[in-house]
C-alpha cells in the first residue's frame, strides 16, 4: 500500500465526473477567521470565498497553507462549498490542531477555606484561582465560576458572592451580572450554612491576545463569608 507524507490524499481519491455531487481537494491560500473570506487554490486556480460547510471548532483552526475538502455540486464553483481541513492521522498537522483544540481551555482550582467580611469584591488569603488563555480572533469565550459558600457566625440576613476580572488583552471588571452569590433573609440567626453553587458566562467582544482571568470575593450586608473548592474554567471560542 502506498503511503504518503503529505495532508494531500489527491492521489487517494478518483477524479469525479463534471457534473452531480462531488468531491475536490483545495489549498487555502487566505484565511480570515473573523468573517471566514477566503481564497482557495483548487487544480492551479484561485477561487474566492467558498462557503464553509462545516462550521464547527475546526473551522477556527483553519490557517493558510491547509489542504481542504471541498464538496462539488456541479462544474461551476458557486456552488462548491469547504468540507473542512484534510488532516493525516500520525502526521505533526494531525497533533498540532488537537493540542490547539485541548489547550485552549484552562482551569484553575483553589480549594482552601478561607472567608471574608468585605462587602466590596476582593482577594481571599489565597489569591485566585486564575486561568490566563489566548482569546481567538472570535473574540469569544466561556468563564465558569464554581465554589462552595457558607458562613459559619450566626446572622440573619447575609450571604456571599463570587465574580472574576480579567487582564492582559482585556481588561474586564467584577460584575453583580456576572456572579455567583448566596444570600438569605430569615429574620431571625441562623448559625451555620453550606451550598455549592456554578454558573456559566459567555464573553464576546473580547480583544484577541493572552487574558487572564481572576475569580474575587466578597460578602453581604456585612456577615462572614466563607469559601472553599474554587474553580474557574475559561473556554476560548
Amino acid at each position: 500500500m502506498a503511503t504518503y507524507g503529505s495532508d494531500d490524499l489527491t492521489p487517494l481519491l478518483a477524479q469525479q465526473p463534471s457534473a452531480g455531487l462531488g468531491y475536490r481537494q483545495g489549498i487555502l491560500r487566505a484565511w480570515n477567521a473573523l468573517n471566514a473570506e477566503n481564497t482557495v487554490e483548487v487544480g492551479g486556480t484561485l477561487i474566492e470565498n467558498l462557503p464553509i460547510l462545516n462550521t464547527n471548532n475546526d473551522a477556527l483552526q483553519l490557517a493558510p497553507g491547509d489542504v481542504v475538502g471541498i464538496l462539488t455540486t456541479g462544474t461551476s464553483a458557486n456552488s462548491w462549498m469547504i468540507l473542512g481541513r484534510v488532516t493525516m492521522p500520525g502526521t505533526p498537522a494531525a497533533e498540532s490542531l488537537l493540542s490547539q483544540v485541548s489547550s485552549g481551555i484552562a482551569v484553575g482550582v483553589v480549594t482552601t477555606q478561607q472567608s471574608t467580611a468585605s462587602t466590596t469584591y476582593g482577594d481571599l488569603a489565597t489569591v485566585g484561582p486564575s486561568a490566563t488563555v489566548t482569546i481567538r480572533a472570535t473574540g469569544k469565550c466561556l468563564v465558569i465560576l464554581s465554589s462552595q459558600m457558607g458562613y459559619a457566625t450566626a446572622t440573619a440576613t447575609g450571604g456571599c458572592k463570587a465574580s472574576f476580572v480579567a487582564s492582559g488583552a482585556n481588561t474586564i471588571a467584577t460584575s453583580g451580572q456576572r456572579s455567583i452569590n448566596m444570600g438569605m433573609n430569615t429574620g431571625a440567626p441562623s448559625t451555620f450554612r453550606v451550598d455549592q453553587f456554578g454558573a456559566t458566562f459567555y464573553l464576546a467582544g473580547l480583544n484577541p491576545g493572552v487574558t487572564t482571568f481572576t475569580m474575587k470575593y466578597g460578602a453581604q450586608n456585612g456577615s462572614v463569608a466563607d469559601f472553599s473548592d474554587r474553580v474557574l474554567v475559561v473556554f476560548p471560542l
